[in-house]
């Protein structure tokens, strides 16, 4: 019996270990190879999967001293699974053609723009206890993405550096997107994916749930 409760936690605890080192070891590589690195650090990309390998290794350490995880790290794994989506259909739909990468970089950045996001989901869908959050979640899940929005917005206008195409008003794609107005567009459309990508994830924990209650009744008559 013991072994069989020791397998969920083992796996927990190695996937957790996988996702927090390869996560923290890319993100250091991938801005110390950089040919410019106070420009990786500007990058959604390295933020956000910076914010997940820090999550996941204080995750790993709360399995590893048998803890449970506190309201703070559930908050960030389940935050991780939104911003880790918008990387890598971010990344997949707008951002791969626009430029390329050479020697230890072409690897780092498959793993932050595709192992990391994917690896993310697996954890929340398969080894994460399901919890009932409240819809205000989908706010407070939007808090950074809207502080990184104004603060690369305000950046722009001091030295004209915009981390992303789509956050300068200046000039025409691929370098801009024309007008303070486009620009509006994209940052409201972005927001609106947070929104949806929010909803739909305290949806699906309410309906893992609902299951696992549902599945629990009928094994105890």
């Amino acid at each position: 019996m013991g072994n069989v409760i020791e397998r969920p936690f083992r796996l927990k605890l190695g996937f957790h270990l996988l996702i927090g080192l390869t996560g923290f070891i890319s993100v250091i590589l991938h801005v110390a190879y950089s040919p410019d690195p106070l420009v990786s650090i500007t990058k959604f990309t390295f933020q956000a999967n910076l914010m997940v390998a820090i999550t996941f290794l204080c995750s790993s350490l709360a399995i590893l001293n048998r803890k449970n995880q506190s309201p703070f790290l559930d908050f960030f794994k389940n935050a991780s699974v939104i911003y880790m989506f918008v990387c890598i259909s971010t990344y997949h739909f707008l951002l791969a053609n626009g430029g390329e990468y050479t020697g230890i970089r072409t690897i780092t950045n498959v793993t932050l723009h595709y192992f990391i996001p994917i690896a993310v989901f697996i954890n929340w869908l398969l080894l994460e206890t399901k919890k009932r959050y409240s819809y205000q979640y989908i706010f407070y899940w939007m808090i950074y993405p809207v502080i990184y929005c104004v603060i690369s917005s305000l950046r722009g206008l001091m030295d004209g550096f915009y981390p992303y195409f789509f956050l300068n008003p200046n000039g025409e794609i691929p370098a801009g997107v024309g007008s303070y107005s486009n620009v509006a567009g994209f940052i409201a459309a972005f927001l609106f994916v947070y929104i949806i990508l929010g909803f739909l994830l305290i949806v699906s924990n309410r309906i893992f749930l609902y299951i696992g209650h549902k599945n629990r009744a009928i094994s105890s008559r």
